[in-house]
């Protein structure tokens, strides 16, 4: 297959230069694009460079050699000011886009996220090329009564990706899949559990309170033994990363690291002994979102406490240690339990990992299905119209 992708793919280094980047959902479609390639498909890429609008951020944001240079990746510049930041975005989508087509012949236009730029730029695409749009939804922060958000912004798509199991089961569109996350391979050290009396409770990720900031607030206080040590980063807003300093302050077990880079990920999730996805089910915001840090968490094979969300597949349940309820309580047990589990269960929940990753979540396999999944929606898209 040949695509046209709407989607930022930036440098590891770019991440630093703007914090308005989001490393996540990059490593998703990194993960997503690489899984495209292995497969043997063409990609060209439009994206561009996050940036808050002028005054606070750059007129003209971005350079070439902040996007990741191993794609065919095409810089998307615009006009950064106020109420004329997205329509200048949709154009310049446009235009690149239109520039590429005109040289490739293209089976599907992808976008990544219904994000209104690449949502106009596609469907003016669509209908000039006679192309089926394909809309990866990552995340939607709410669909609206009866899915009106949702229709109204990306309902005309010719085909979905959901990553949330409750969207693509509820999800008022035709051709649809789901498709969660993926890894490429498992990690080198998999399953292996550091020895010592210390255990390491590890987050990373969205400091926030859907992103269950009151549960890591809470943790220590609710766990009192002294060889656990509790390390947390990621991104959130200067109240919320005052109380995580704060804490760190009182209690010398934790450990705020603030914004992590990437090239100190894999030190942190080596150390790691178990790790926490505290997310709010209740916050809208997360029935559209699969938490791409739990993959990422199971790549390592080690022990995973969670609250439940809609975007969770039933089968992850078997993979994780699920907290009853997401209370503040039922977490502090939940993470208990796990800093108490034996070899023995640890093993045990790591060989039921490697078996799910290998046989359902490789990238390479995942875009094989997808592909599949897009021919089908091909193959309607140009079929005749029968009267």
């Amino acid at each position: 297959m040949n695509y046209l992708i709407f989607g930022t793919v930036l440098r590891p280094d770019a991440f630093s230069f703007n914090q308005a980047a989001n490393p996540a959902s990059t490593k998703w479609l990194s993960g997503f694009l690489d899984g495209l390639s292995v497969n043997g498909d063409s990609l060209s890429l439009c994206g561009h460079c996050y940036s808050q609008v002028w005054p606070k951020g750059e007129l003209l944001p971005g350079k070439q050699e902040h996007l990741d240079d191993k794609y065919d990746n095409h810089l998307v510049r615009f006009l950064n000011v106020p109420w004329f930041r997205v329509p200048s975005m949709g154009h310049s989508y446009y235009r690149e886009g239109d520039e590429l087509a005109q040289k490739n012949d293209f089976d599907a236009i992808v976008t990544y996220n219904p994000y209104p730029w690449h949502v106009a730029a596609a469907r003016r695409l669509r209908t000039k090329y006679v192309m089926p749009w394909i809309c990866l939804n990552l995340d939607f922060d709410d669909v609206g009564d009866n899915w009106s958000t949702f229709k109204n912004q990306a309902g005309d798509a010719d085909g979905h990706l959901f990553l949330s199991h409750w969207g693509y089961e509820n999800a008022p569109v035709h051709h649809k899949i789901h498709l969660d996350s993926g890894v490429s391979m498992l990690d080198e050290n998999f399953g292996v559990c550091r020895k010592g009396n210390t255990v390491n409770v590890v987050y990373l990720g969205k400091l926030s309170k859907s992103g269950g900031l009151d549960i890591l607030l809470a943790l220590p206080q609710m766990i009192s033994d002294p060889n656990v040590r509790f390390i947390y980063g990621g991104k959130g807003y200067s109240e919320d990363i005052s109380k995580l300093n704060a804490l760190a302050a009182l209690d010398s077990r934790v450990d705020f690291r603030g914004f992590v880079e990437d090239s100190d990920v894999a030190e942190l999730f080596e150390c790691a002994d178990v790790f926490i996805n505290p997310r709010d089910p209740d916050a809208v915001v997360n029935d559209m979102v699969f938490p791409s840090k739990i993959m990422h968490y199971l790549q390592t094979g080690k022990t995973v406490v969670s609250t439940w969300t809609k975007g969770l597949d039933p089968i992850y349940r078997d993979l994780m240690l699920i907290a009853k309820t997401p209370s503040i309580l039922d977490f502090s047990r939940s993470t208990i339990e796990a800093v108490g589990e034996t070899m023995d269960q640890r093993n045990a929940r790591s060989a039921r990992i490697a078996d799910f990753l290998t046989d359902s979540r490789l990238w390479s396999e995942q875009a094989q299905r997808f592909d599949a999944f897009v021919s089908d929606v091909c193959k309607e898209f140009n079929a005749p119209v029968t009267r």
